[in-house]
Order: C-alpha cells, then sequence, then structure tokens
C-alpha cells in the first residue's frame, strides 16, 4: 500500500471517528429525553479505499412504541376518570366529613328530636330552622358543584380539540420536512425525534395508529379507524358552552360535541372514533358520569321533600301545598325531578327573615294560629318521616347512606382501573427507556472511539516522519 493511500485511509478513519464522538455527546446529552431516539452510526467502504459514514441509523422499536402510546392513552383516560370520580364522591361527601349530606341530615334529624322535648322553645325552632336550610343549602351547593364539573369538563375539551388540531397540523408540516430531507440526501433525525414527541402527545387525547408512508412521511388513524392525517391533518371542531344547567345536554342540541366535516361524532362510548384517550373521558364526566351522580342527587332531595308532604297531625292541611322543604317555593314533583336539589330551599311561612312563623314548625306550613305550648305531634310526625320506608328506602338515612356508597364505589372502580394502567403504562415505559440511551454504553465507545481516533492520528504521525526522512535523503 502506497504512503498516499495510507494517508487516505487514516483521514477517512479519522473523519468518521469525529462523527461517531459528536452521535456519542448527542445520545449522552439526550439520555434523559423521551422523544429522543438513540443513533448509531453506519460505516461503508470507500471507492479507492478508507471508510466513510454510509448513514445514521436512528434506533427505534416500531411495535413497542406502538404499545407505549397505546398505554398512555389508557393511563390518560383511567387518570381522568379517576379525578372525576372523586370530585363527584367529594361533592357528596365522605361518611366522616363534617360537611356531608348525611352529616346535614344528622344535624337536622338531632335538631327535630331536641324540639320535641320543648315544642315550644323559639331556641329549639331556631335550630330545626338552621338545621334544615343548611341541608337544602348543602344540597343546592353539591348541585351547583356537578354543574361546575361539567362545565370544567366543557372547557378542557375545547382547549384539548385545539391542542389536537395543532399538533396534527404541526405533524403534517413535519411530514413535509422529512420528505423534502430525505429526497435532498439530509438527515432527518431531528425531525423524526420532534415528530414522534408530537404524536406521543396526540395519543394522550386519543389512541393513535402510525403508519409508514412514501420518503418518511406517515399517517395516522385513531384505534377505532377515523383518518386524523394522510396528506394533510383532519379538522376538527368543537364549540364551547358558557354555561351548563342540569337539563343540558347532547341530546336536546343544548351542547355541543366534536365533529368533523359537519358530521357530530359520538365521544362518550368506547366505540367512538376518537374513544380511549383523555378526550373520552372528559366527554363521559360531562355528559354521563356527573349527570348520572345529579340523578342520584335529585332522586334524595326528592325522597327529602316528599316525606314532609301531608303529613297526619299538620293542623293547617291543605290539599297540594308544599311541605317543609319546597321546589323554589312550590311543592315538589317528582315530573319535575331534573335539578331539584339545586332547587331545593325551605317553606318561607316558617321563616321570620321571609315573613314567616318559626311557631309553624310545632303545627304544620300552612297553619293560622299558634298551637298549644305543649304540641309536639306534628313535630313527631316530621321525626317518622325520616325513618319511614319510601321510594325504596328502608329511611331517608339509608338513602343518604346509598348516595355516598354509590359514589365511593364508582371512586373506588375508577381507582383499581387507573392502578392497572398505571402499572402498565410504567413497565412499558421502562421498556422504552431500556431501548433508549445506555450511558454506560456510550462511555463505552467513546473509549473505543478515543482509540481509534489515536491509532488514526498514529498513523499519520508516522507517515509524516516517513515523508520527513525520504525529504532528507534527497
Amino acid at each position: 500500500m502506497s504512503l498516499t493511500s495510507s494517508l487516505s485511509n487514516a483521514l477517512s478513519g479519522l473523519s468518521v471517528t469525529s462523527r461517531a464522538a459528536q452521535l456519542v455527546s448527542s445520545n449522552l446529552a439526550n439520555a434523559l429525553n423521551e422523544n429522543y431516539a438513540r443513533q448509531e452510526i453506519e460505516l461503508g467502504g470507500a471507492q479507492g479505499g478508507g471508510v466513510l459514514v454510509s448513514g445514521i441509523d436512528r434506533s427505534v422499536n416500531a411495535a413497542l412504541l406502538a404499545d407505549h402510546r397505546t398505554a398512555r392513552s389508557g393511563l390518560e383516560l383511567a387518570s381522568e376518570r379517576s379525578r372525576s370520580a372523586e370530585a363527584l364522591a367529594q361533592v357528596i361527601g365522605a361518611p366522616d366529613d363534617p360537611y356531608s349530606i348525611g352529616a346535614h341530615l344528622n344535624r337536622f334529624d338531632a335538631a327535630l328530636r331536641y324540639l320535641e322535648s320543648a315544642p315550644s322553645s323559639d331556641v329549639r325552632r331556631q335550630d330545626v330552622l338552621s338545621s334544615a336550610t343548611a341541608l337544602s343549602q348543602r344540597l343546592n351547593q353539591s348541585e351547583a358543584r356537578i354543574q361546575g364539573e361539567r362545565l370544567t369538563a366543557d372547557r378542557q375539551i375545547a382547549l384539548s380539540v385545539d391542542t389536537l388540531n395543532t399538533n396534527l397540523q404541526q405533524i403534517a408540516v413535519l411530514n413535509e420536512q422529512i420528505v423534502e430531507a430525505n429526497v435532498s440526501g439530509r438527515n432527518a433525525n431531528a425531525l423524526l425525534d420532534q415528530r414522534q414527541g408530537l404524536i406521543d402527545l396526540v395519543s394522550e387525547l386519543v389512541p393513535v395508529r402510525e403508519m409508514q408512508r412514501a420518503r418518511g412521511a406517515i399517517s395516522l388513524v385513531s384505534a377505532n379507524g377515523m383518518m386524523l392525517l394522510e396528506s394533510s391533518a383532519v379538522p376538527f371542531e368543537f364549540t364551547r358552552t358558557n354555561q351548563i344547567m342540569p337539563h343540558m345536554n347532547i341530546a336536546n342540541n343544548q351542547l355541543g360535541t366534536i365533529s368533523r366535516d359537519g358530521d357530530q361524532l359520538e365521544m362518550a362510548s368506547p366505540s367512538g372514533p376518537l374513544a380511549g384517550g383523555r378526550l373520552q373521558a372528559l366527554f363521559e364526566m360531562r355528559d354521563v358520569r356527573a349527570p348520572e351522580a345529579q340523578g342520584r342527587l335529585d332522586a334524595f332531595a326528592l325522597d327529602l321533600a316528599e316525606r314532609f308532604h301531608d303529613l297526619p297531625n299538620d293542623l293547617g292541611a291543605v290539599i297540594g301545598v308544599p311541605g317543609l322543604f319546597t321546589d323554589s317555593g312550590a311543592r315538589v314533583s317528582a315530573i319535575d325531578q331534573n335539578g331539584l336539589a339545586g332547587r331545593l330551599q325551605i317553606n318561607q311561612n316558617v321563616d321570620p327573615d321571609q315573613g314567616g312563623q318559626l311557631w309553624r314548625l310545632q303545627s304544620g306550613m300552612d297553619a293560622a294560629a299558634q298551637p298549644a305550648a305543649g304540641y309536639g305531634s306534628y313535630i313527631a310526625d316530621m321525626i317518622s318521616a325520616l325513618d319511614q320506608t319510601a321510594s325504596g328506602h328502608p329511611s331517608l338515612f339509608d338513602h343518604s347512606a346509598s348516595l355516598t356508597s354509590a359514589a365511593a364505589q364508582v371512586a373506588s372502580e375508577v381507582m383499581q382501573a387507573k392502578s392497572f394502567a398505571s402499572a402498565r403504562y410504567e413497565q412499558l415505559n421502562i421498556m422504552q427507556m431500556q431501548n433508549g440511551v445506555d450511558t454506560d454504553t456510550e462511555l463505552q465507545k467513546l473509549l473505543s472511539i478515543e482509540t481509534n481516533y489515536a491509532a488514526n492520528a498514529k498513523v499519520i504521525q508516522t507517515i509524516d516522519e516517513m515523508l520527513s526522512t525520504i525529504m532528507r535523503i534527497n
């Protein structure tokens, strides 16, 4: 081999080792970057001898990446469901919560029993009024909080749809840039990393499948088969609602859903075209879980109010008038149950602040005259009403307990689902990280690169010394 050939080989070796050192440096710098794919140098023989960089390989396990994204979608779905269930459980209150609906009911019952022993006591009458008012206001607040959770979900949907559209548009732009880079022979790995990160963000909202196209471009399809991105991004539309009331839903066209080209998409169902991620959970909260909790709360409010209708020892009984608890002043009715918990009020006839008389708690809501001091039959009727069987519940206390239990059970079930989804995601995340940058391996490569660099440099030094010697001989 001639000195010229040896020098050329050594120079190509220095060039390759320099490029390899840059890749190791890049790998180490991005060791904690989840969206970065480890890069490996590919070598080839140069024409006439020596070595050259034939390409930079981006190490990605496509099957593992797809499973990781699916797990990520599942975790977002389970996490949002868990957050929603916890919020709805707090609306009702835990059994040991002093401000829960059950606790307010117990205080109301205790106040009635305290009044029964001294029916003419204004202090005890006031205690009954205060506890009854607190119970009705707690139901009002619970209803308002449920609608607040629905409104929050609606706003989060609007933000998520904007994010989904933005990310899909950016992926479409990156598709074009990657194709241009591949056509012109430029390295597109940085663009590929950026695109991978955006697809991961999309998978939080909607589970996606990635399909390869020519020259590095991709298409995206939802897990249930809706095209999200082909040559361009598919735009999705959603109209936010500024205020949500108990009667509002998609069926009566008072709440919006996601639409594509004017076609409305089913979102709260697991079989919906965009189901499987955080978007599904948000729609479930707004359109399913919160209305179900609202229905249970309204049923309790109806049960509470109906128990105080037409009590046997009401001295001023009039058929059809409301009892102690009213629907904004009117008699409650199962026909207008939706949203009742938010409208429940104390009968103004017993509230001095509204022109009523406290003594009517002793005689009846429409009594014309104050009863005898020791008259306690009407109070006994109210106490008995709380314990009587009504609306399929042995007592109002049991109804309250079932209200709390239902909310707690839903929260427990979704928490278990979240734990499973979290464990699955963490396991796949570990596998994904193992497929990423191993700093120990990269440092070992760096030592090898240093050795190779030194060897090529030594060849060049030796050739230089040989040429100098030849020149001196001449």
